[in-house]
């Protein structure tokens, strides 16, 4: 074996290594492009796919009054609900972090702020059912809040 045949060999040796396979670029790369999707589809507001009044959406959906209402009251009741726990749980929380318990109060917190997303979610449906109007703002929300 020559001098030249034991180069190529290395050379050979150094390019079927393929550090891409050994690090798992491919998938490496497929992931962080389906977590920045998924970041992106968070903060990207989705165009509505009709644009309507309350009243024509109470024609679509043939409501009555009295079903508004029940609709409206269960919504305020679901608000009521995600709210108390979101408060039960904080205090958790914070008996967890009172007791240096760090994983039990930041899940506790974590779990709080998904039940604190869903108890506005319900009361902004409340109020807009309340108002007769849809697309209000956060703003909107916020005065109906204050007064």
């Amino acid at each position: 074996m020559g001098f030249w045949s034991g180069i190529k060999k290395g050379f050979d040796f150094i390019f079927y290594i393929r550090p891409k396979k050994w690090f798992g670029w491919d998938s490496f790369k497929s992931t962080t492009l389906k977590t920045y999707d998924s970041i992106k589809n968070i903060y990207t507001i989705p165009t509505p796919s009709r644009i309507e009044s309350f009243n024509q959406a109470v024609m679509r959906h043939q409501l009555t009054e009295n079903q508004i209402d029940k609709i409206k009251n269960r919504f305020y009741c679901f608000s009521i609900f995600f709210m108390a726990w979101a408060v039960a749980i904080m205090m958790y929380a914070f008996e967890g972090f009172w007791h240096q318990q760090l994983m039990k109060g930041v899940v506790s917190l974590s779990l709080c702020c998904f039940l604190l997303a869903q108890a506005f979610r319900y009361h902004f449906w409340y109020f807009q059912i309340c108002q007769k109007k849809l697309g209000c703002t956060f703003t909107d929300w916020l005065m109906f809040i204050k007064s």
